[in-house]
């Protein structure tokens, strides 16, 4: 375990980002909840209890900066070992950044959201994580590295279900399915499913969707270029009902 003699700054986590440039509040939000969920992830793996930490954001004055400080949560949790996660956090994603190699206690999630986390950073929009000296910038070559431990996903065809969200029409189409009980797999228009005759009327639905399905070798389903889609029970709207949403808008967020 780290020196418990380490000073405040040392403890605390902190992430920066859009060094020197105007950050927008949709890009800011993105990042705050990858990093968010990347923080508590690494958290649970260090201290073996689920939500045992709790992590207060300290606002500094005319900066888009977000100090962090760890707290215990639960009484199993070790008040010492708390203020040593963020060493962790920021000395794991520096590593990770470095080489293609797994940092201490981050789990197979952790990597996919320290993954999608650098996927944000651009050299306009940058994003920096420290703990003390520790820690650095976070570039596309972090992301690089977390693909190749995660390790090639498996393709099958198969059907997910669970309920439609979060449709996006900027860029390349996709939505994403929410597993009852799971996380959300996000779904890639195969060539043969339309917008309007199987996508629209099925949004806030319980729905099947069949395609192939990219797999990681610990079972989780990365995503899913879907082919063929149906609503589970009910009648679906129809599509001239929901049309009218998407007017004027690149993304819709259901």
């Amino acid at each position: 375990m780290a020196d418990d003699n380490l000073s405040e700054r040392q403890r605390d986590l902190e992430i920066e980002v859009g060094h020197g440039t105007a950050v927008d509040l949709r890009s800011l939000v993105n990042v705050s909840q990858k990093f968010s969920g990347l923080v508590e992830e690494v958290a649970r793996d260090y201290t073996g209890v689920s939500r045992g930490v709790r992590w207060v954001v300290e606002v500094e004055h005319g900066s888009v900066r977000l100090p962090l400080r760890a707290e215990a949560a639960a009484e199993s949790v070790n008040p010492s070992a708390v203020r040593e996660i963020g060493h962790v956090i920021a000395g794991g994603l520096s590593e990770l950044e470095a080489a293609p190699s797994r940092p201490a206690h981050f789990s197979d999630k952790a990597l996919g959201l320290a993954k999608e986390l650098a996927n944000y950073a651009t050299d306009d929009f940058q994003i920096v994580v420290r703990n003390g000296t520790v820690g650095g910038k976070l570039s596309k070559q972090l992301s690089v590295n977390a693909e190749k431990v995660l390790g090639s996903p498996l393709e099958s065809l198969g059907t997910i279900e669970g309920k439609l969200e979060a449709l996006s029409l900027h860029g390349s189409k996709d939505f994403s399915v929410w597993p009852p009980g799971g996380t959300a797999i996000k779904c890639l228009f195969g060539s043969r499913l339309d917008l309007e005759r199987d996508v629209l009327p099925a949004v806030n639905k319980r729905v099947a969707a069949r395609g192939r399905i990219k797999t990681r070798p610990n079972g989780e389903r990365v995503s899913v270029e879907v082919d063929e889609l149906r609503v589970i029970g009910g009648k679906p709207a129809s599509a001239d009902e929901v049309r009218g949403i998407l007017k004027g808008y690149e993304v819709a967020d259901w």
